[in-house]
């Protein structure tokens, strides 16, 4: 009898002890379901070089464990823990409320579709309170007081991925700034030149800023001339010798990229200056542009400087935009950076002047995006500027 009993008691003991061990094992979890979106590796470490202990396909539901949102989340996977790169998580469709923060400069629209009407321009790395969630389509948040729709590819889950309240009130975005006026007048005598650049092609070199100016020579491909001014209508002031005249700055290029750099976002971060214009070189046609950078974060939106720089572009993209990554040279005083940018304008811009419709991506050396593909697209593209120095 007593030997029943001693049986009876060891099974309610073990019983009892496997319950606890199961509900502090549940309790390990933040209770946070979270979905990938893209196919992704569980490893066995937050790196890149340790062993994968599964993938994980896009849409997996994963539970959280710890989150970082600019690095790795460890996370269990039908009963395996390992770690995911946090930018390929986000939360299920539907789950409401939450806190995101935004990744770029975007608009607030009262439908979710980019022709509705903008409600208010949220600025990067602010805090919008997420009332339902589409992760491959669009989220209807709260900014301040206003409710309306923002695109969840420029959302990414704080630290905390539960609302602890409202969201912070977004700033409105600064003024458009007007385009600068066509220059009508040659440039002053004796101008210093701004920089030395060479003909894409045999170009007519002009006494006035249009084909329809009288030519004062015809150049030949590989002409190195002085640029004194480069203006918005799309010509610059160029010295060639002793004639000074004007050539298309589409048919401009730099002559040979020297000592080009292959830079991080933290290390170009401080050497750009929103609202200043810098000069980019689409490194397979050799055909310069200006963007003007108005939000910096974990890449540069940027919008065309002018009208002429935006035909420029939409030209070197053979006549269509796309999201395909293009390799450029960034040029910053006398420096030269490998970067990549997209060609298709969207969301907020802060100059409706130019007539791109919307702003582009800048991106530098360890570009992370929300989407494997694409990020794949835009390193391939910030290699191949920085492979083709001279």
């Amino acid at each position: 009898m007593n030997r029943n009993i001693r049986k009876i008691l060891f099974l309610v003991i073990f019983c009892c002890m496997a319950i606890a061990f199961s509900l502090t094992a549940a309790a390990s979890d933040t209770n946070e379901i979270l979905v990938t979106t893209q196919g992704v590796n569980l490893r066995t470490l937050p790196s890149t070089e340790s062993n994968v202990v599964t993938t994980v396909n896009v849409g997996g539901r994963v539970s959280l464990l710890s989150h970082d949102p600019s690095g790795w989340s460890r996370v269990r996977v039908n009963g395996s823990e390992g770690f995911i790169r946090s930018d390929f998580l986000t939360l299920p469709a539907g789950r409401a409320p939450a806190t995101f923060r935004t990744t770029g400069g975007v608009n607030l629209r009262s439908a979710p579709n980019r022709s509705a009407e903008v409600l208010r321009t949220v600025n990067v790395d602010l805090y919008v309170e997420v009332l339902s969630h589409d992760p491959t389509g669009w989220s209807n948040v709260r900014v301040g007081d206003t409710v309306g729709f923002i695109n969840s590819e420029f959302l990414m889950l704080p630290a905390t991925a539960v609302s602890s309240g409202s969201a912070a009130t977004a700033p409105q975005a600064s003024a458009p700034q007007p385009a600068a006026p066509a220059a009508s007048t040659p440039a002053p005598p004796n101008a210093q030149p701004i920089r030395t650049l060479q003909t894409l092609g045999g170009v007519n070199l002009r006494a006035r800023p249009t084909t329809d100016g009288n030519i004062i020579s015809v150049l030949s491909a590989g002409t190195r001339v002085d640029v004194l001014e480069t203006n918005s209508n799309g010509w610059s002031s160029v010295r060639v010798g002793g004639n000074e005249g004007y050539i298309r700055s589409d048919l401009l290029g730099v002559s040979a990229a020297r000592n080009v750099e292959l830079l991080t976002m933290a290390e170009v971060r401080p050497l750009i200056r929103t609202g200043t214009n810098i000069m980019l070189t689409d490194v397979r046609t050799g055909r310069t542009f200006s963007v003007r950078p108005f939000s910096i974060g974990r890449h540069v939106d940027v919008d065309t400087a002018s009208r002429a720089d935006t035909d420029t572009k939409f030209d070197i993209r053979g006549g269509r935009w796309s999201w395909a990554a293009r390799p450029v040279w960034v040029h910053i005083g006398d420096r030269v950076i490998a970067a990549s940018i997209n060609g298709m304008p969207h969301d907020v811009t802060s100059l409706p002047s130019n007539g791109a419709g919307g702003h582009f991506c800048l991106h530098f050396y360890g570009t992370v995006t929300n989407n494997q593909r694409y990020q794949a697209d835009l390193r391939s593209a910030i290699t191949e500027a920085y492979n083709a120095r001279r």
